[in-house]
């Protein structure tokens, strides 16, 4: 109530914002929008269903009370928020590709590792190892955010577009695509929640889910390398000319 009193009386300043269904089409007509949706649901999904999942498997695996598995589920997505800038400050200096390339890998080792926890029943090794992947997760949050401008900005410049003109659509399609990849992202949390269902109903562990999740990873880990990264590498071991220069600027996005 006290939100809606406050926008009515001091929101006035928005006059010129309109909504822009045509960029909303555009932007879901891109394949870039869609691939960076998938590696959201790496990142972000997983952020949003391990903050779910934590607890239950610390309570139906390692029969921890709700209270003592209250206890430390909290330290994981409070790590995995205050991480998520230095993910974004990551991308911005050595390029978001690779950081998401490489943070992908250390999500996959760590679940490598959980599997072990899971199946030797290790209380002592699940608990920090879920807390480095909740951190992971958040880390790739800031990086693959940080993709989504420079992808729209790469593909205006190859297009032909400089300057503003190439700013500003590359703006107009990076923030409707956002919306689109987070909302797609999101879905990644039901995913996981679903997986420890299935896991805890046929295996009676979570083992089975830590598996799926680390084959997903992988299968991150192989779509970012080739579409953002496989590309730029091949160009600059051959030497090849400016004339491909606007692509080599994927793998610093």
């Amino acid at each position: 109530m006290v939100a809606a009193v406050l926008a009515a009386l001091f929101m006035d300043n928005l006059a010129s914002v309109k909504n822009d269904t045509g960029a909303a089409r555009d932007a879901a007509k891109d394949g870039h929008t869609w691939i960076m949706a998938f590696l959201y649901i790496g990142t972000f999904g997983s952020f949003i269903g391990y903050s779910f999942a934590f607890g239950q498997v610390l309570t139906n695996q390692f029969g921890r009370t709700p209270l003592q598995a209250a206890y430390l589920t909290f330290i994981g997505p409070l790590l995995g928020s205050l991480i998520r800038p230095v993910g974004g400050w990551l991308a911005d200096r050595y390029g978001g590709a690779r950081i998401t390339l490489w943070n992908y890998v250390g999500m996959a080792a760590a679940t490598a590792v959980l599997v072990v926890a899971s199946m030797e029943k290790s209380l002592a090794l699940f608990v920090p190892v879920f807390v480095v992947l909740f951190v992971l997760s958040g880390l790739g949050n800031g990086s693959t955010y940080k993709m989504i401008p420079g992808i729209f900005q790469a593909k205006a410049l190859a297009s032909g577009l400089t300057g503003e003109a190439a700013a500003a659509h590359g703006r107009r399609l990076s923030g409707a695509a956002m919306g689109l990849i987070g909302a797609v992202g999101a879905l990644g949390g039901v995913g996981i929640n679903l997986a420890f269902r299935q896991s805890f109903l046929s295996y009676g562990s979570g083992t089975g889910a830590f598996v799926a999740f680390l084959v997903f990873y992988g299968a991150c880990f192989a779509v970012t390398w080739a579409v953002y990264l496989r590309g730029s590498a091949t160009r600059a071991a051959s030497g090849t000319t400016a004339e491909a220069k606007p692509q080599l600027s994927y793998a610093e996005v």
